[in-house]
């Protein structure tokens, strides 16, 4: 082989190995150019999460049925309508009957009044009126409670005498644990009950006219916050009717 046969030889193998070592080279980084790519573009990718809630409230829907506690700093707000005293919060606690309720009840009494034609007489020397009957409730301080009074109450001395309002008969005597001993007279159907009394001076199927000594004046146990007097109470037909509507009523 001559010295220029062996230099093209030279010559072309080094040819060959430049262009094996280029296209490895080129093969090496267009890999890292892809890798690098590759990672880019999985980077940029959106994030999805695929939860799934136990429960869904819609935005546009208001939430219901929560009750946020408003703070009171340990303190307890006073209002107009909050009693300050234990009594007003009793006296609160049982308000009186509604205006309708009064107003029938009114209504019921004067048909009750208009269905007998009675007079009566007080039961005491004084006939001084402690209590008048209404249809509205009123305040009990013994009982601490508001009720209608259907009876007129007359105050007077203890031991004073109780004289009948009408003539009649004693058709019962008796002993209330509310009311205390009782005296009922009936005439026709009119029936007058006198509560609160101490000695009592007659006895049932006894005939009794207007004026006759019933019994002396004791005390009304549900009504002892009150000053000493009776309770006398006027039943025409079995409903209650005021008994001053009656005084004087003469025919």
């Amino acid at each position: 082989m001559s010295r220029y046969e062996y230099k093209a030889t030279k010559t072309r193998r080094e040819k060959i190995g430049f262009y094996t070592a280029f296209s490895i080279c080129l093969i090496a980084v267009c890999m890292a150019v892809y890798s690098t790519y590759t990672q880019v573009a999985e980077s940029n990718k959106p994030v999805t999460a695929s939860v799934t809630p136990t429960s869904a409230v819609a935005v546009a829907q208001p939430v219901t049925n929560v009750t946020v506690p408003t703070p009171t700093l340990g303190l307890t707000p006073i209002t107009e309508d909050t009693p300050s005293t234990e009594e007003e919060t009793a006296e609160a606690a049982t308000q009186p009957t509604t205006q309708a309720a009064s107003e029938q009840g009114r209504a019921d009494a004067l048909q009750t009044m208009l269905a007998a034609e009675i007079s009566l007489s007080m039961p005491t020397k004084s006939g001084h009126v402690l209590v008048p009957y209404s249809t509205d409730s009123v305040y009990n301080k013994t009982l601490n409670s508001w009720k209608p009074h259907l009876a007129a109450d007359f105050d007077g001395e203890l031991g004073e005498d109780i004289l009948a309002m009408l003539s009649g008969e004693v058709s019962s005597v008796s002993e209330d644990k509310m009311y205390g001993k009782t005296v009922d007279v009936t005439s026709g159907n009119v029936v007058i009950s006198y509560c609160g009394l101490g000695e009592v001076k007659v006895k049932q199927g006894d005939k009794l006219s207007r004026g006759d000594k019933i019994a002396v004046l004791g005390t009304v146990p549900c009504e002892a916050s009150d000053p000493n007097h009776i309770h006398v109470t006027v039943k025409i037909n079995g409903a209650t009717a005021d008994p001053l509507t009656f005084v004087n009523n003469e025919n």
